[in-house]
Order: structure tokens, then C-alpha cells, then sequence
């Protein structure tokens, strides 16, 4: 199994039995919901009312450094839990627990059929008796407080994502924390930093200063919060060491306990004790957080001098160095949270978003690559993780032998890892000055396919409260029915209120110039309202959830005094993702060509066609999918109308401001909710029917982009994607047989380099044939590891949910 599909010089080693048995253990282990963490934070917050601010949100967390459950695992090395029991997911009330009930009440909670997990009796209890506590003094119940009057009157429009209430259930997340500071420098020297200078402080401060005071009262707090947690791991690896009777595991465990008890006070020594820092660190921001897009950042470049010390030393050898790597990665994989069940339509496979970077270049432009970089594609490829995600930084100087190792390997772990073009990404971080050149250079992914700071910014690359994803072809639909949404549930349901601006109707307008402006009018409509929304919900978090434990180490933090919440960070952004691109353009492309340009039919037949499903108008809608030019054939006459509105939206975004000073971010990526917002969505004018997908990221309609690879990468070309710094997404499919030789690799090489040279920003890639995704529909338990890339991560296939199954099946499979 682990050696499947290689036809290349690129061969992967041998795994050891106990990564073997550790991998098997995750893929046999359905997680279990742990209430430890929910009745941890539910006693200190009853008990402590009057404890406010970012001092609360510290003492909480020294609170669960000090009670969480401490598990260590047989043959674990790496160490670090989120629950008492493996793989167990923690909760977090402090966002939003109600959602809870009402998966109970709907019968969900307990026979889930996507992502299931196993919830004693007892604990769902305990769970019921809380939730009312909750239903009052969560961070979804305070910003429902502050939702402005004016916005009820656009909720139900499903351009936006947000509705009457309960509108941040998914929590702040979608950044890269400093690893490489906790590695090399220590949550000790950290918190003398702050001792110093609250000292400085002391006896002469005003209204900034005592903020700036009491941050970094609460950066002693959680650093001290680390320091516990670490030596408790360290006490019961000693515990374990005493009671082992195997002399190579209690000499593993000494070693451990050893470097545990050192580690997160002092800087780590070796190979291992970076891995280490790095991961309960993840472990201590995800348990302090909640575990959201949260992104270990450029790994390769943390670890790669430790390695090399360590082989040097005769520390270690690339052997050993491979399995404790292969060992963290089964760690990350490990960690998981249960989810709303209507979210996991989005995001099934029980994925959080941990994105690993690898290669790129250094700060004098230098390529990156080292040992670590191809160890991180060892443990892809052998083991057929689907998480950890990485994304492999491209640029002009990339060695072949990386590009050969990263193609081979996203053979056969689908989409893992993902192609990112520095020569594009790199000058779109510093528009609008978003960061410096030293920053950009040392950018990383984050969550799905979003470039961010490494370390050193507060990007919220998927939007504030609840993720952005924005509908583009909902806010047409709005544009060319007077501002009303004609479809505001899955069920097909229709509704006279308008959520929209007042833009007239598609057969009132006379020109296509008239319908430019009524999409022009609908957009900047409900942008606006994402700003406000986004904006109005920091403004609650900044108060209620700082986050002291990622502030400690975030660049910029520490010299301004203030929590990353409060754009303490030395960079800061904030991501507004836009959903069903190539539908978009399309619907453009055919109002102006059937109605406009050739007058094959009125406006108001287009109208009442699209209104009414396209039932009875079977010649029209058959014309329309196979005459009209569709987006992503190279044709001028659509990819004009792809500039046009990539350019608007990207214009829109980039001109708002968001509290902490900086501008907003566009980007054009959809998770799996292109599939979701198609079941939301009605019938559009580019010949969709209700309640199918939406277009994947940047790629056209499923099936319509007739003309292979090639004219598909020149109308992509055509996006402005140097204005998009949150991120492209562009999955290509090919079939199995294009790729089988070295002359197809090669070839799949030559045009990933051509698309970007003509500005590319992203690429992912599936190696599947429909045929063996039907297959696998039909016999799961056949294609167990199947791992495909669903759009912004990778999933086991037979997890996913049958919509998003179907999805992956009709996207066009290439040749080259």
C-alpha cells in the first residue's frame, strides 16, 4: 500500500513497525468527545465572574495547563493531547456550545453519518445541564447583542454567511503563530521579557499603560500555563520509564521526560525537542483557542539547522530523524474537534486546517530547500495522510529533485502537497502595505491555500466570526431580481422579502451596461454588510477573547503591548474568500450573448427560465451549456467578463478597512462550501439547475472548460491574481494514464512552470479517473486510504459526503 504508484527515480523508504501501528491506530480509532476542558473552562468562568478581559482568558488557561488529562500512548514519542482518550475531541463553550441541543434535537448528535463520534451518556448529561450557563455568556450570545438593526433586513440573502444569530460559532483561528521563537528562545526568557517590563511600568501608569500592563500580566500567566503543562507531560514519562520493563521503550521514555522537563522554560537542544516544542505548543494555542486553521508555518525551515546539528553530533540519524517526523505528523493527524453538524458539509474528513509550509526561500531571495523539506514529503507519501496539509513554496530556483519528489507525491496522497508560486504570492503580500519585503519573503499557508505571515501577523485569513465565503453568483441572482433572493432554504422555498439592494429586474434593463451596474450596486451591497459584520464581531472578541498564549510569541506583540486582537501584531489582515467564480463570470458572459449581443431570447424568457429551474425551457438551457462560450476554453469573450469581476470584487474588498487599521483581503477559495451554497443557491443564468455545486475556486463549471489543460491555464491567466493576497485556488484533475510515465511528468511539470510564469498563484492536483472515485462510492471499504483533494484540504475519499463525492466525479478529468 505505502509504496503504491511510483514509476519515477523518487522511491519512498521503508515505514517502521511502529509508525505502522500508530498509523493504523488513527485510521481504527472513531474520536470520542471529551467534557474535561468544557468543565474546566465552565468551573473557572462560574466561579471567577468578576475576572475580566484578557486576564481571564490567561487564568483560564493556566487553569487547564494545570487539570487537562495527561495522556502518553504506547510507542508515543511525540506527546500532547487535546482529551482523555486518543484522538478525543475537547469543547469549547466560550464560542458557542447551543449548537449541541440542537444536533440532539434533530437526532444528529448521536448517529452522525458524517464525521461520527462517540459521546458517553453521562458526559451528554453534563453537556445538557451547562448549556443553558452558556446560552448567556458565550461569545456568540455577546456579539448577537451588537448585531446592527439594519442588518435583519438582508438575513436569509445567502451571499453572506452570517444570519440572525449565533453568527460566530466558528472561532478566531486561521494564522501561524511563532514557532521558531518558542523553539529557540522559550517561554522562560519570554516571561522575564514581560517581568521587565512591567517593572518598568510600575508606579507611573496611564490608561495605554495599564492595558499594556496587564498584557504582559497575562503573557506571565500563560507562559507560566506552558511550563506546567510540559513538566506534567515530563512527570508521567517519568512515571511510565519506572514502571516499563522494556529497556528501549524506558530508555525512549527517560529521554523524553529528560526534554519535556527542559523544553518550553529553555530553548530546545535537538531535533527532537524543536518537534516537541512545536507541537505542545499547538496543543496549549488549540486548547486555549479552539482549534481553527491554526498553522505550524514554514516547518522545514524551524527544523532544518536542528537536524543538521543533530547528524553532525551523532545525535541522531536520517533514519531516526524520519520516524520521530513521521510519529508528529500522526500527532497532528490525531487532532481533531467535533463540529455543528451542518458544518461538516464543508469541511467533512475531520480536518482542522493544521498547514505545514515547505520550501521556499530565505530572506535574500535564496532557494530553502533542505533535508526536512524532503522528509515532510516521506511522511506524505508513505503514510497517505490527508492531515497534516502542506503546501510546498515554488520559485525559479526550485531543485528538480524537490519537483520530481513534491509531483510524486501528490500522486499519491491527492493534493498533498499544494504548488504555491512565490514570484506572484510574494509582491501580493506587500500591496497595500500589508508587509514589508522580509516578511513576504518568509510568507507561509495557512487554513487551506491562504498566504500569511509566518509568525509575525494577525491575518484572519478566512474572515472573523463566521468564515466569509462569499457567494458571487447569489449576489447576480440578487442583481437581476430586484435585490430578492428567490430561493431562502435547500427545500426550494420562496420568499417575497428583498435582502438586497433595490436594482430593478433583468427585463427592465435595456443595455448589459444596466446590468454591470445592478451587479456593481448588489456587490459593494453586501460587502459592505461583510465588513460591518467582520468588524462588529472583532470588536466583541478584542474584549472577550484575547488571546494571550499566540500574542506572547507573534511578532510585534511583545514591543506594542497589545494582544493580537487589538493588532498588537507587527503585521495584520483580515480574508474575505469568494465562492463560485466560474458560475459568476459565466452568468455575465450569457445574459450578455443570448440577450445583448445575439438576441437568441428576451430577457424575460432568460428570466423566467432561470426563475423557474429551466423547467419547460429545455431547448434554451441545452444552448446555453453547449453554444454559448464558457470560461476556461481560452475565449476571449468570456475571460473578459472573468477580469471584470475578479477585478471589481478584488477592488470592493481591498477598500475597506478593518478595526485594527489594516485592509481587507480578497481571495477566491471555497473549503467544500462551493457544494453547500449550491444547495442554497437557485437556478443561475450560466445554465446550473437549484441546488447544484457551485464552480471550485478559480476553476470553470464543472465539465465546461472543453479544451484541455492548456486554454484552461490561459483564461485563468486572465484573473487579476496579484490582487488576491488571501489566496487562489485552482484543483486540476487528471487522469491516472497522463501522468504514468516520466514524458507525462515531465510534461505536467512544463505547464504547472508556464501557468506560473503568466501570474498563477496556486495549484493542487487530483490523479484519480472518475472511474475509480465510482468505484469507490460503490465499495468503501475497498478505498479506505483513498485520499483526494476536495478543494482547500485533502480528505479520505469514502468520508466525504455524497454531494461533495459526486462534486470530485464531475470535475473535468485532463489529459496531457
Amino acid at each position: 500500500m505505502y509504496m503504491k504508484g511510483m514509476s519515477s527515480m523518487y522511491k519512498l523508504k521503508p515505514v517502521p513497525i511502529k509508525v505502522l501501528k500508530m498509523r493504523d491506530k488513527y485510521r481504527n480509532t472513531i474520536p470520542k468527545v471529551c467534557t474535561s476542558r468544557l468543565k474546566i473552562v465552565t468551573d473557572f468562568y462560574q466561579n471567577n465572574p468578576n475576572i475580566t478581559g484578557i486576564l481571564k482568558r490567561a487564568m483560564v488557561f493556566k487553569e487547564i495547563a494545570e487539570k487537562t488529562p495527561i495522556l502518553i500512548s504506547e510507542d508515543e514519542v511525540v506527546v500532547g493531547s487535546m482529551a482523555s482518550t486518543y484522538r478525543g475531541s475537547a469543547l469549547f463553550p466560550e464560542n458557542d456550545i447551543t449548537w449541541m441541543q440542537a444536533d440532539y434535537d434533530n437526532g444528529k448528535l448521536f448517529n452522525r453519518e458524517l464525521d461520527p463520534y462517540i459521546i458517553d451518556e453521562e458526559d451528554w448529561e453534563y453537556i445538557k445541564s451547562v448549556i443553558p450557563y452558556w446560552k448567556k455568556n458565550s461569545l456568540s450570545a455577546m456579539v448577537d447583542q451588537y448585531i446592527p438593526e439594519g442588518y435583519f433586513s438582508a438575513v436569509g440573502n445567502q451571499v453572506t454567511v452570517y444570519n440572525s444569530e449565533g453568527i460566530c460559532a466558528a472561532p478566531v483561528g486561521h494564522f501561524c503563530s511563532n514557532y521558531d521563537k518558542a523553539i529557540r528562545k522559550g517561554f522562560g526568557a519570554v516571561k522575564a521579557e514581560a517581568q521587565a517590563k512591567m517593572a518598568e511600568m510600575e508606579g507611573h501608569m496611564e490608561t495605554d499603560t495599564i492595558k499594556q500592563y496587564n498584557f504582559y500580566r497575562s503573557v506571565v500567566i500563560v507562559s507560566d500555563g506552558m511550563i506546567v503543562l510540559s513538566k506534567r507531560y515530563a512527570a508521567e514519562a517519568a512515571r511510565q520509564a519506572a514502571e516499563c520493563t522494556n529497556s528501549e521503550r524506558k530508555a525512549e521514555l527517560e529521554m523524553m521526560a529528560d526534554s519535556l522537563n527542559w523544553i518550553m522554560e529553555n530553548p530546545a537542544r535537538t531535533f527532537y525537542e524543536a518537534i516537541q516544542v512545536m507541537f505542545l505548543y499547538q496543543i496549549g494555542m488549540c486548547l486555549h483557542n479552539n482549534m481553527h486553521g491554526i498553522s505550524f508555518g514554514r516547518v522545514d525551515q524551524y527544523l532544518g539547522s536542528f537536524y543538521e546539528a543533530d547528524l553532525k553530533a551523532g545525535r541522531t540519524t536520517p533514519e531516526k530523524a524520519q520516524e520521530i517526523f513521521d510519529l508528529f505528523a500522526l500527532k497532528v493527524a490525531e487532532m481533531n474537534k467535533i463540529w455543528f453538524s451542518g458544518t461538516t458539509l464543508t469541511v467533512t474528513g475531520y480536518t482542522v486546517g493544521q498547514l505545514m509550509t515547505l520550501g521556499g526561500v530565505d530572506k535574500e531571495n535564496n532557494d530553502a530547500t533542505n533535508a526536512v523539506t524532503y522528509m515532510m514529503l516521506q511522511t506524505a507519501g508513505r503514510l497517505i495522510l490527508h492531515d497534516p496539509p502542506m503546501a510546498l513554496r515554488i520559485n525559479k530556483n526550485t531543485p528538480k529533485e524537490l519537483w520530481e519528489a513534491a509531483l510524486e507525491t501528490t500522486k499519491i496522497c491527492g493534493g498533498v502537497p499544494t504548488f504555491e508560486n512565490d514570484d506572484v504570492i510574494i509582491p501580493a503580500l506587500m500591496k497595500n502595505g500589508r508587509m514589508n519585503l522580509e516578511s513576504a519573503r518568509n510568507y507561509c499557508l495557512i487554513g487551506c491555500v491562504e498566504p500569511g505571515g509566518t509568525g509575525d501577523e494577525w491575518p484572519a485569513c478566512g474572515g472573523s466570526g463566521g468564515e466569509a465565503y462569499w457567494n458571487m453568483p447569489m449576489a447576480i441572482i440578487h442583481a437581476i431580481n430586484d435585490g430578492n433572493n428567490p430561493m431562502t432554504d435547500r427545500y426550494g422555498n420562496k420568499s417575497d422579502k428583498r435582502t438586497g439592494a433595490h436594482t430593478g429586474y433583468l427585463y427592465e434593463m435595456d443595455t448589459f451596461d444596466d446590468v454591470l451596474e445592478a451587479v456593481t450596486t448588489q456587490y459593494k451591497y453586501f460587502l459592505e454588510w461583510q465588513m460591518t459584520m467582520v468588524n462588529m464581531f472583532e470588536v466583541v472578541a478584542a474584549e472577550h477573547m484575547a488571546q494571550p498564549l499566540i500574542s506572547c510569541m507573534m511578532d510585534g506583540c511583545m514591543e506594542s503591548g497589545k494582544d493580537v486582537m487589538n493588532g498588537g501584531a507587527k503585521n495584520n489582515s483580515c480574508g474575505v474568500p469568494g465562492v463560485g467564480i466560474g458560475n459568476a463570470i459565466d452568468c455575465l458572459a450569457v445574459i450578455k450573448y443570448m440577450v445583448y449581443d445575439h438576441k437568441l431570447c428576451t430577457a424575460k424568457e432568460l428570466y423566467e427560465a432561470v426563475m423557474n429551474n429551466w423547467e419547460g425551457k429545455e431547448d434554451l438551457h441545452q444552448f446555453i451549456l453547449n453554444k454559448v462560450p464558457h470560461y476556461g476554453n481560452d475565449n476571449e469573450y468570456c475571460d473578459e467578463w472573468a477580469k471584470w469581476l475578479l477585478n471589481l470584487f478584488a477592488d470592493i474588498v481591498s477598500s475597506f478597512t478593518n478595526i485594527r487599521g489594516c485592509k481587507f483581503a480578497p481571495g477566491l477559495y471555497p473549503v467544500a462550501t462551493n457544494v453547500l451554497w449550491g444547495l442554497l443557491t437557485p437556478a443561475t443564468p450560466d445554465g446550473r439547475r437549484k441546488h447544484e455545486p457551485l464552480s471550485d475556486g478559480i476553476s470553470p463549471v464543472q465539465q465546461l472548460d472543453k479544451n484541455g489543460p492548456t486554454a484552461l491555464l490561459k483564461s485563468l491567466a486572465n484573473i487579476p491574481q496579484e490582487k488576491y493576497s488571501n489566496g487562489t485556488l485552482l484543483n486540476m484533475k487528471f487522469h491516472p494514464t497522463a501522468l504514468s510515465n516520466e514524458t507525462g511528468m515531465a510534461k505536467l511539470e512544463a505547464l504547472m512552470k508556464t501557468y506560473f510564469s503568466m501570474g498563477g498563484m496556486e495549484m493542487q492536483l487530483n490523479v484519480v479517473s472518475g472511474e475509480t472515485l465510482r468505484k469507490a462510492q460503490e465499495n468503501p471499504e475497498e478505498y479506505k486510504d483513498l485520499v483526494v483533494r476536495v478543494a482547500g484540504y485533502s480528505a479520505y475519499f469514502v468520508e466525504l459526503f455524497k454531494n461533495c463525492q459526486d462534486d470530485l466525479i464531475q470535475r473535468t478529468e485532463l489529459t496531457l
